[in-house]
């Protein structure tokens, strides 16, 4: 199986069970990761948004064989500005209250214009870097 074959076979967004395959270990072993920053990940209320080319990349950077490091931008693929079907695919949401209730809450930068939620790009993208477990304390 190729290196695109095998990272095919998962979805943008990953699960602690997708993440605990890729590695061989546990579910509670990668909760606890996320949580000393080993694994990238992002907390966003209480829950865990595990990103596959965060994964990938952070796999690439501990592996023996070198590679040259490339920014990862997980929003890349989506539009400037993300209605809540965007937020529920690139968090991997099945229910959209959730993503409604991370916006009211704040957890989720958004402005609420003409009855309908509407998150810019460039927000999202501060609120990953400031909610990411590999961000350098300051």
């Amino acid at each position: 199986m190729s290196e695109e074959d095998y990272w095919s076979q998962y979805p943008d967004t990953l699960t602690t069970a997708d993440v605990a395959k890729i590695i061989r270990t546990g579910a509670p072993a990668v909760r606890a990761r996320l949580r000393d920053g080993t694994i990238p990940g992002h907390r966003i209320a209480d829950s865990w948004i595990i990103f596959k080319a965060e994964i990938r990349a952070w796999l690439a950077a501990t592996s023996n064989r070198p590679r040259p490091s490339e920014p990862v931008d997980v929003l890349a693929g989506y539009p400037d500005e993300l209605n809540y079907r965007d937020l529920m695919q690139l968090f991997r949401v099945k229910y959209k209250g959730t993503i409604y209730i991370w916006l009211e809450q704040g957890h989720i930068p958004g402005s609420f214009v003409g009855g309908r939620w509407i998150v810019h790009k460039w927000q999202l993208r501060e609120r990953l870097d400031e909610c990411s477990n590999q961000r350098l304390s300051s």
